[in-house]
């Protein structure tokens, strides 16, 4: 018996890494098709005459979809899992990608009014936000049902690098194919469309192997049953999509969570958006000497200090808050808020402050993002309504994240940088005092059954 265990326990562990390192992989690869578009956003306005509002209807069509594909996935993953939705999401990413890239190489300004260019990019780009949304959820249900909540806060922050990391490199990508590839080896910067959308299928691939939705589809025992048997409610021991649906609804705790999502995402794609054409008009030229380690910092420190933050993050409410997330999400966003301020009004040629003013910003975008979307749709979802709670979450997010599109560049056409980012800012600070309704909630004190 004993030695049935010790397999057992050494099978587990050797499952967990598996599984985390795939996910881990997976999900860092599905920025890849997301985060190239502003990168690229100065050259197609370039090309196809296009200002900051059209461009940001781009940026809104993907984000609208999102939110739509979050709401919508979330709940095929519990019902249908993790494995078949992620993997789907990646066939319609993937060819997203190579439609934009076909589109903007085959299709001429000169022989096509620009504006029916514009209506097949924001198509293709919110199909794109659609598929797209068929990532986070189903993850966030395969980490629920493997790892237990006891080690949720480290695990989660961890976890919630990849696409920390996956954006830093989605950004790195794509300004070294428009500046370096594309200016000094005559390269195309549409490539930065093609580039990633091979990438990501090679990985694709790797996921629908590798991955597993439960421990039991392996023979190993389950982790950590959710409280009142909630999976045993439904008849046949599992719900229907409208049950899902109805649990997630009737969850305050889950609805002031995404109020608060609502307004970080706002700031999040906020710079996510207009940080790289920012950057490119208030600071040096985006000629070939642009591809620079300073100007190639200053586009992927947002992100790269956000893993440090989802990483702290998730260790601080382990460490002094019992696994309470309000307290360190709530002091995240207005420290985010603050510098979001700031930063317009900061010199542009003062490259370190610039890069440290950016980096405290992404360090406060992602620590509270992954909390919000990781830790608190596991908490108060549970194993069986965690996908379905992330998505709710994160649909809600999107819906914030659309105004940072079609609207900020309209805000950037009439007000300037500054006001828009001010605005930003404010976001961040409304979302801290949303959160601060929910401050004693914790993972073991509220479920979702009540």
């Amino acid at each position: 018996m004993g030695n049935f265990k010790n397999n057992s326990t050494k099978d587990l562990k050797h499952w967990q890494v598996r599984i985390f390192s795939t996910v881990w992989i997976t999900y860092f690869a599905y920025y890849l098709c997301r985060y190239n578009m502003p990168m690229v956003s100065s050259d197609m306005c370039e090309a196809f005459s296009w200002d900051k509002s059209q461009m940001g209807i781009v940026f809104s069509s993907l984000l609208l979809m999102y939110a739509v594909g979050q709401f919508v996935n979330g709940q095929l993953a519990d019902r249908f899992g993790s494995r078949l939705i992620a993997s789907l999401g990646v066939v319609g990413s993937v060819s997203m990608n190579i439609a934009v890239f076909l589109v903007t190489l085959l299709v001429s300004p000169e022989t096509t009014n620009p504006r029916t260019i514009l209506l097949l990019v924001v198509i293709f780009w919110g199909a794109n936000g659609f598929f797209q949304a068929m990532g986070w959820t189903p993850m966030v249900r395969i980490m629920a049902h493997w790892f237990s909540s006891k080690n949720r806060g480290k695990v989660m922050g961890f976890m919630g690098t990849c696409y920390q990391f996956g954006a830093a490199f989605s950004w790195f990508l794509a300004f070294f194919i428009v500046t370096y590839y594309a200016q000094k080896m005559g390269g195309d910067w549409r490539v930065a469309f093609l580039v990633p959308a091979g990438l990501f299928a090679i990985v694709g691939i790797i996921f629908f192997v590798f991955i597993r939705n439960v421990p039991e589809d392996v023979g190993l025992p389950t982790i950590e049953a959710d409280d009142h048997s909630e999976d045993k409610l439904a008849g046949n021991g599992q719900r229907t999509i409208a049950q899902n649906v109805l649990r997630t609804l009737k969850n305050p705790y889950i609805w002031i969570i995404a109020l608060a999502f609502f307004f970080l995402d706002m700031n999040r794609y906020g710079f996510v958006n207009w940080l790289p054409q920012f950057l490119a008009e208030s600071g040096e030229s985006m000629g070939v000497g642009g591809f620079s380690f300073k100007e190639v910092m200053k586009r992927i420190i947002h992100p790269l200090a956000g893993s440090a933050g989802a990483i702290t993050a998730g260790w601080a409410t382990d460490r002094f808050f019992k696994g309470r997330r309000a307290p360190v999400i709530a002091l995240l966003l207005v420290l985010l808020g603050i510098s979001s301020i700031i930063f317009p009004y900061l010199d542009p040629n003062n490259s370190g402050l610039v890069i440290f003013v950016i980096a405290v910003i992404g360090f406060c975008t992602y620590g509270p993002h992954i909390l919000m979307v990781g830790h608190a749709a596991q908490d108060f979802g549970k194993k069986s309504g965690a996908a379905g709670a992330a998505g709710f979450i994160n649909g809600m997010g999107y819906i914030g994240a659309s105004l940072a599109g079609w609207g900020a560049g309209l805000m950037i056409e009439r007000h300037g940088y500054e006001f828009t980012f001010v605005f930003f800012g404010a976001a961040a600070i409304l979302g801290a005092l949303s959160v601060c309704l929910i401050w004693k909630a914790g993972p073991k004190t509220h479920t979702v059954d009540r």
